[in-house]
């Protein structure tokens, strides 16, 4: 056993003991994961969160309790996470190596920065609407030798991974992820995949196609999609040393490449979560906000641009979600879940490579919501 996961176990066995004396005190001393302090009414974390205790905020702070001891399992690999109960942090860990100001890989939850980052281009007049298609902006796809269903691909297709290009994730060396970042230019790498189905029509799962719309931004703005977010997202939210990886002609990776801390993660949570304003700023269009967690599909209905939607995202679970739930999630256990309805976000981070044994994200998120 290394030495991280013995500290771990340590740890654990630490909380469980604070959680029977927890939960047998009269005096009710709480663990130091659970927050202290008062609620003090709606604010932006713009430079800081501010922290309250659970009750405060209708929360109850045993029940809480089990959740904490749920995700602080070391079986499940948690780096760390934070609850977030109407603008204010209720319980919050960091485990082995990690820290507040950790800045840890997202995965895939870099899809959901690039759904907004689209949606403000487009409010801004760069993009003209997601029923464009992409020969509008590639324009080497116009040529009569290209394939007229990849003339067909719209904006709408790469939001929703309906492009129908060509893709897998699955294998090492004949995985499409793979062999694209081998490449010098990922864009071209996705533009040059066939297209085997009609766009619009099957929903794949492509950790490339959001490549095509990191290219579109640079294409339109003259800056790459990290320059563009940070000037009007990230920045506007507090959000100023966030990490966004790019292929070698500066091309951001809107798939993926996201390094931030668990604080930066949830202030996106919390822009989403307040429609797009900010301090009075609206940074996304309510508009854009309702079309990307809308289904685009009735037959799809975990899926809209670019974030996972209702407990249906979860398809083997027998666990029901309140219907208004969505997130952003990456792999190895990266999750950013809100609840509009309990006002409520969830962010953890991990390093999962899944087994048996592994945690369930619908019963961490169960255990939260059963504490409200």
């Amino acid at each position: 056993m290394n030495v991280i996961v013995k500290m771990k176990y340590i740890k654990f066995i630490l909380i469980s003991f604070t959680l029977i004396f927890f939960s047998c005190s009269e005096e009710n001393i709480a663990p130091d994961f659970i927050s202290q302090g008062l609620y003090e009414g709606f604010y932006f974390p713009s430079t800081s969160w501010k922290y309250c205790n659970p009750e405060e905020v209708g929360v109850n702070s045993k029940l809480l309790s089990e959740a904490h001891l749920y995700i602080s399992n070391p079986d499940f690999a948690t780096d760390g996470y934070a609850i977030i109960k109407d603008g204010y942090i209720i319980a919050e860990d960091y485990f082995g190596n990690f820290s507040i100001n950790t800045k840890h890989k997202s995965y895939s939850i870099a899809k959901s920065f690039t759904s907004a980052t689209i949606g403000i281009a487009i409010e801004k007049g760069f993009i003209n609407d997601v029923d464009d298609k992409i020969p509008e902006y590639y324009t080497k796809l116009n040529n009569d030798n290209v394939q007229q269903w990849k003339k067909d691909i719209t904006i709408s297709n790469l939001l929703t991974m309906t492009s129908g290009i060509e893709w897998s994730e699955s294998g090492v060396l004949t995985n499409d992820i793979f062999q694209m970042s081998i490449s010098d230019d990922f864009v071209e790498y996705v533009l040059n995949k066939q297209v085997i189905n009609e766009p619009g029509t099957i929903w794949s799962y492509n950790s490339g196609e959001s490549m095509l719309l990191s290219g579109i931004i640079n294409i339109t703005t003259g800056m790459s999609m990290l320059e563009f977010a940070s000037e009007n997202l990230l920045e506007p939210i507090g959000i100023v040393n966030l990490e966004w990886n790019s292929d070698s002609e500066n091309h951001t990776i809107a798939g993926w490449g996201i390094n931030a801390t668990v604080h930066d993660y949830a202030r996106f949570g919390y822009l989403y979560l307040n429609n797009g304003a900010w301090e009075g700023t609206q940074i996304i269009s309510e508009e854009w906000i309702n079309s990307s967690l809308t289904p685009f599909k009735n037959d799809i209905p975990f899926y809209g641009y670019l974030w996972w939607l209702t407990d249906e995202t979860f398809s083997n679970s027998s666990v029901n979600l309140p219907d208004d739930i969505f997130m952003a999630i990456g792999a190895l256990g990266q999750y950013l879940v809100i609840v509009p309805s309990e006002n409520l976000i969830i962010v953890r981070i991990g390093q999962d490579f899944y087994n048996e044994n592994s945690w369930q994200p619908e019963e961490f998120i169960r255990l939260v919501l059963n504490a409200i």
